[in-house]
């Protein structure tokens, strides 16, 4: 029996957060609503006063930014003009000078991400307690334009981490956010009805997860004739993939409540979400936003460019001018009067299924879960990609900087084969995973899905 909301937001919440020294949420939360009121002049000139002292404590305590910056930016009376002439950090960076981009001397309190994204190519960062608050205070101030209060009961339609410390601390997570969590991994027809009865026994006031997941839920209840409806959903939050026109329209439908479009990284965490207006607004409190085109100028509005984004918060590993990898469009306003920088939209970042001989579908994350296990566990690979040439074929390619011998392969054979039974798993090393003409790279690639439906959107 769901326990009342009013025990999760006065009581358990608050209570997590302190055990965890990331009771930043709520001051946070708050600047953030002021900030909702401000000018956009307001929030720029904020904006820049954040980056002057990023800049300076960047300079101050990391290595390499010493190293590669060309001088103290005190010294310079603009910090976005100083912040345009530096160079751009990628994701190689972050795998090959780690180190040299942790802050000396740290916070005492940091927690370490290991994250991927959509290009496979895991990356690890270090976040000090304050910058996780601000993040979380981020969130539920997109939440809360959908009428989403701390306390509210969610779904979340996640990945499921195997090792006992990492499920125990999604389980504390997923207590005190008030929500119950649906594997992604992996599901087939009775997989997705089981969820349903979850959710009606839950009785949740928004779901949260990935796109392709949602709609495939959404499908699911289209094809048997369930009612979505019956929830009584205030909003369903989309992430970690594009969200499409057609797959938006098919969770309005089936939910019968608005969909909100979450864009965020895990080196970042959220970075802008969308409006009742559909229109995507920065988190300006957390993040200095650029949108670059080719020649490293500021794209116009409607104008495609690479995102290039400053953190303002993390001062355990603090990230200036970090190429997350996507490109994006830039808005000049917004109907909804919300003062904060927009983005007409975002590109980038879709995941296909592996389906599985027993009919069940492996959500990209799963790899990434894979993955992320093989750098804890020092197995040096950098990069992968996962196609599927057949009902039964597997193939694995990875980027190492040394060779994958056979302890490699033989772990990554076994768990993949621990999750996806029936299947020819073979790995090779490659030199580089190829690009497609957007910019990324794609985790999964599944032949069996190119060139009709998209059997895992639900579409």
């Amino acid at each position: 029996m769901p326990l009342p909301h009013w025990i999760h937001r006065r009581v358990i919440y608050p209570t997590v957060l302190a055990l965890r020294g990331e009771l930043e949420v709520y001051p946070a939360l708050k600047r953030l609503r002021q900030m909702s009121a401000w000018s956009s002049i307001a929030i720029r000139d904020h904006q820049v006063a954040k980056l002057a002292a990023a800049l300076a404590y960047a300079y101050d305590h990391c290595p390499l930014y010493r190293e590669i910056w060309p001088a103290d930016p005190r010294a310079a009376p603009d910090p976005v003009r100083f912040l345009k002439q530096l160079p751009l950090v990628d994701k190689s960076t972050l795998q090959h000078r780690r180190v040299e981009l942790h802050a000396d001397p740290r916070p005492r309190r940091v927690t370490a991400k290991t994250t991927g994204g959509s290009t496979g190519q895991a990356v690890t960062v270090l976040k000090d307690r304050r910058a996780l608050g601000h993040e979380m205070a981020a969130s539920w101030l997109a939440y809360g334009w959908f009428g989403v209060r701390i306390g509210d009961r969610g779904v979340r339609f996640w990945g499921q981490p195997r090792s006992l410390s990492r499920r125990l601390r999604f389980a504390a997570a997923d207590l005190a956010m008030n929500r119950v969590r649906l594997s992604a991994f992996a599901f087939d027809e009775q997989d997705l009805e089981r969820y349903w009865a979850r959710c009606q026994a839950w009785e949740p006031d928004f779901f949260y997860g990935y796109v392709s997941m949602l709609t495939a839920f959404a499908a699911f209840l289209r094809r048997r004739g369930y009612a979505g409806t019956t929830l009584h959903l205030k909003v369903i939050i989309c992430t970690s993939e594009a969200l499409e026109e057609p797959q938006r329209l098919l969770l309005s439908e089936v939910f019968g409540c608005p969909v909100q479009n979450e864009y965020g990284c895990g080196e970042v965490g959220p970075i802008a979400s969308s409006c009742h207006a559909g229109k995507l607004h920065v988190m300006a409190d957390n993040v200095f936003l650029e949108v670059l085109t080719p020649d490293q100028r500021d794209a116009s509005p409607n104008e495609t460019g690479e995102l290039v984004l400053t953190d303002l918060n993390n001062r355990a590993m603090p990230l200036v001018r970090y190429r997350v990898g996507d490109s994006a469009v830039p808005a000049s306003g917004c109907p909804c009067g919300l003062p904060f920088p927009v983005l007409e939209r975002v590109w980038g970042r879709a995941y296909d299924f592996v389906l599985a001989p027993d009919g069940r579908r492996f959500h990209g994350e799963f790899f990434m879960y894979l993955f992320e296990e093989l750098r804890e566990r020092d197995l040096g690979l950098d990069q992968f990609r996962v196609t599927q040439t057949d009902a039964t074929t597997l193939a694995v390619d990875v980027v190492s900087q040394t060779e994958v011998g056979p302890r490699q392969v033989t772990y990554i054979r076994k768990r993949i084969l621990e999750g996806i039974s029936g299947m020819d798993v073979t790995v090779r090393r490659v030199a580089a995973i190829p690009r497609t003409p957007s910019g990324k790279t794609r985790v999964i690639v599944n032949r069996l899905l190119e060139g009709g439906a998209r059997r895992g959107t639900g579409t």
